[in-house]
């Protein structure tokens, strides 16, 4: 377990990392070597406890081998394929790297006073008190209608229209013309960021927000866990909304 606790801080300090170089040095993610980061991945993997089996699998079978950003395929004057290697990440992926860690430091840290530690203020504001005294599906429908909340009143206050959910999300994140800018949206990476932010609010609305909003269901503490984290950093992710 200190093995698994200690290699998972360095994929956090990575992740960190990289973060950094593009949203505040705003460097493209595909002029960031891909490397460090699928290797330190590469060292979690087997670490990963085994209840917590579904992550590892992810890393192993759709992240790492995606994470690079495919080679640039061009044709010659001969009509001729020619391939041109790329070594940067792939910006939709590293979405999927920061939810996925996000999910295993909450799992490793799996106590409620180490949990909202984690967990992005206003999240916690609305999401806590549910959680601690075990209604797990209400705290998480809470958060996510605290995203669609925020997400709204920005939407109403510049584009002065009402959407709501997933329309909502589409909308206000389009890379086309957005609303709330996530990515530099005047280059092709910027525009992936903005493509990808989109489709993960838009698909928590649908496939989070949504079921709960019109069901009643029961799920477990550690699915909740997973569900605040991913809300969390979707809420960091408009703090840091580009000007």
């Amino acid at each position: 377990m200190d093995r698994y606790l200690a290699q998972l801080e360095i994929c956090k300090q990575i992740i960190d990392r990289i973060r950094y170089m593009i949203n505040m040095q705003h460097i493209q993610s595909n002029n960031i070597s891909y490397t460090e980061l699928y290797n330190e991945l590469y060292k979690l993997i087997p670490l990963v406890p085994v209840e917590h089996k579904v992550f590892s699998d992810r890393l192993r079978d759709t992240i790492l081998p995606n994470l690079k950003m495919p080679d640039f395929i061009s044709v010659n004057q001969f009509g001729q394929p020619l391939s041109t290697p790329q070594n940067g990440i792939n910006p939709y992926l590293f979405g999927e790297v920061i939810a996925t860690i996000a999910y295993l430091n909450g799992y490793s840290n799996n106590n409620s006073s180490s949990i909202w530690d984690n967990i992005h203020p206003q999240i916690a504001s609305v999401a806590k008190e549910r959680f601690d005294v075990g209604h797990y599906a209400d705290a998480v429908e809470a958060a996510f209608k605290e995203i669609n909340v925020r997400v709204k009143t920005i939407y109403k206050e510049r584009a002065l229209e009402e959407k709501d959910g997933a329309r909502l999300m589409q909308s206000a994140f389009s890379p086309n013309n957005p609303i709330i800018k996530i990515g530099d949206i005047s280059t092709e990476t910027g525009r992936d960021i903005q493509q990808g932010y989109m489709e993960m609010f838009s698909g928590a609305m649908k496939g989070i927000r949504n079921p709960k909003a019109h069901n009643n269901q029961t799920i477990s503490k550690a699915d909740a866990i997973r569900k605040l984290h991913f809300a969390s950093m979707l809420m960091h992710k408009l703090d840091n909304e580009l000007a």
